[in-house]
């Protein structure tokens, strides 16, 4: 994965604030039931630094799986390739397995004489002329329109306990996200450093024991999601008092 710790990306001597550290900063002023599920939750759930550790550590590998089923040798980041413990832990083959379909279709739709398209672009840096940057998972044609694409993951469920798909509404931050990526995407294109426009967003969730649920956001989606965005990047920068981009502070 590429996405900076820090929160901000640079280039060129400057800092780009990361669209993920914008909307946790803002996620409580612009949902803020969203902050107080997840409060409830912590409450009620003794395991919880796990359960989002494991989390984040099955999104990462899924991510790492799918792009090693997709580009074959030529992927790059091998240094999320999993260990072999955690591949069983986290049951990835049967994630993979339920995947399949949609990854075939994914290959299918995006490959000329076996060569997969170069547009089909796997966790690229995107930098926007505002001040935010960000890696979308994936950038693709899907139903002959290329895509903004999302990758989540649901967590196995222990035997025993009731196997429920997750509501569409658990990843609207998910969907201001790809809102995000898509106006930077377009705003390169009019600047002529890209060539294909978005003109579609798609959040994929991914279960290791059911198909994965493929939901899809069309242009006026998109852009209703990316307005969005910008009201909070913009709350975001009255809330630190900055401007974006800004040059990179060199410590003395």
């Amino acid at each position: 994965m590429t996405h900076p710790v820090s929160g901000f990306y640079t280039k060129d001597d400057l800092e780009y604030v990361s669209v993920s550290t914008v909307l946790g900063a803002t996620v409580e002023s612009f949902c803020p039931g969203k902050t107080k599920g997840l409060e409830i939750w912590r409450q009620t759930e003794p395991d919880w630094e796990d359960i989002m550790q494991r989390a984040q550590r099955r999104g990462t590998i899924i991510h790492s799986e799918v792009e090693l089923s997709l580009m074959g040798d030529s992927k790059k980041h091998k240094m999320d390739h999993p260990t072999m413990d955690e591949i069983l832990n986290h049951n990835v083959h049967e994630y993979i397995t339920y995947l399949s379909p949609v990854l075939e279709m994914i290959k299918k739709q995006n490959s000329k004489m076996g060569l997969i398209d170069p547009s089909l672009l796997i966790e690229e840096e995107l930098f926007c002329h505002l001040g935010i940057a960000g890696t979308p998972d994936l950038r693709l044609t899907w139903d002959d329109q290329y895509t903004i694409w999302d990758w989540k993951s649901v967590r196995s469920y222990k035997e025993g306990v009731k196997k429920k798909a997750k509501s569409m509404s658990y990843y609207s931050e998910a969907e201001v996200q790809i809102g995000a990526y898509a106006l930077f995407h377009n705003l390169a294109v009019k600047r002529g450093e890209l060539d294909k426009p978005v003109t579609q967003g798609v959040i994929c969730v991914c279960y290791d024991w059911r198909e994965p649920h493929v939901h899809v956001l069309d242009k006026q989606e998109l852009k209703a999601r990316a307005i969005e965005f910008l009201e909070r990047y913009e709350a975001y920068c009255s809330l630190v008092n900055a401007s974006f981009p800004r040059a990179i502070k060199v410590a003395i």
